[in-house]
C-alpha cells in the first residue's frame, strides 16, 4: 500500500445556510461572535431552535463529529508515517483537502473558528501557496477522478460484515485504497457514494459512532502494517 485515501463524508459541516440568518437564536449568535450569521458554522447545540424546520436537519449541525475524527486521523501513525491522505466532504458538497501537516486545534471552540474561516476564505492560511487546510474546486466525482483509488470501501451498516482485522488485510493489498466512513449524526449515505464504492462493508454487528470506526480501521491498518 502507498497511501490509505480517507474521506469523512457527509460531514455536518457548513456555514449557517441562508434561510436561517434571520432567526433570533442565529443572530444573537452571530452578534456575540461579532461576525454575519452566514459567516457562522451551523451548530446543532447552538441553533437548535432555529433548526427545527430545517430540511435533513438530523444530519447537519454537527461539526463535532469531523472533529472527533480528524484529529484521530491525523494523530494516526498512518498519518506520522506519510501513509495517509484526508479529505471531508461536507453536508452541501464542498471537498476539503487536509494537509497531513495541519495541527488541528483540539479545543472545539477554537476548531469553530478555523472552520469558520475556512468555509469562507476557502483556504488556510489565506493567500498561502501550500494552504494546510483548502476548500477545493471540485465535486466528490471529479475528486475521484483526481485520486484515483485503487478501489474504494464504504462502511456502513448495510454492508457485508467483516473483521477489522479481516478488512485491513484487503486495505493494504491494494495500491492506492479509499476509505468512506460517514461523519453524520443520522440516516444514511447518498446514493452517489454508494455507486463510487467497490465493497460495502461493516465492521461491527452494532451502530458505532464515526470516530469509533475511524479508530478501529486506522488501528487495524497499522497493526497489519507493523507500524507499531
Amino acid at each position: 500500500m502507498d497511501e490509505l485515501c480517507l474521506l469523512f463524508a457527509a460531514s455536518g459541516l457548513e456555514l449557517v445556510p441562508r434561510e436561517l440568518w434571520e432567526h433570533p437564536a442565529v443572530k444573537a449568535w452571530a452578534k456575540r461572535r461579532g461576525k454575519r450569521p452566514g459567516q457562522t458554522l451551523l451548530d446543532v447545540s447552538i441553533h437548535r431552535p432555529a433548526m427545527l424546520n430545517l430540511g435533513d436537519a438530523e444530519r447537519r449541525g454537527r461539526p463535532d463529529i469531523v472533529h472527533f475524527c480528524s484529529l484521530l486521523a491525523l494523530g494516526s501513525l498512518l498519518n506520522r508515517n506519510r501513509l495517509l491522505s484526508l479529505h471531508i466532504h461536507t453536508y452541501d458538497g464542498k471537498i476539503i483537502r487536509v494537509s497531513r501537516h495541519v495541527k488541528l486545534p483540539r479545543n472545539y471552540n477554537r476548531f469553530i473558528g478555523l472552520m469558520e474561516q475556512l468555509l469562507v476564505e476557502e483556504e488556510v492560511p489565506p493567500g498561502s501557496s501550500e494552504p494546510l487546510l483548502q476548500v477545493l474546486s471540485c465535486d466528490l466525482s471529479e475528486l475521484m477522478e483526481q485520486l484515483k483509488p485503487s478501489k474504494v470501501y464504504l462502511l456502513t451498516e448495510k454492508g457485508y460484515k467483516i473483521k477489522p482485522v479481516d478488512l485491513a488485510r484487503k486495505i493494504i493489498e491494494e495500491k492506492t485504497p479509499m476509505v468512506i466512513i460517514g461523519c453524520f449524526q443520522a440516516g444514511d449515505f447518498s446514493s452517489e457514494f454508494y455507486e463510487i464504492a467497490d465493497e460495502t462493508v461493516s465492521i461491527s454487528q452494532v451502530t458505532l459512532e464515526a470516530w469509533n470506526v475511524t479508530a478501529r480501521v486506522l488501528s487495524a491498518v497499522e497493526d497489519a502494517l507493523d507500524l507499531h
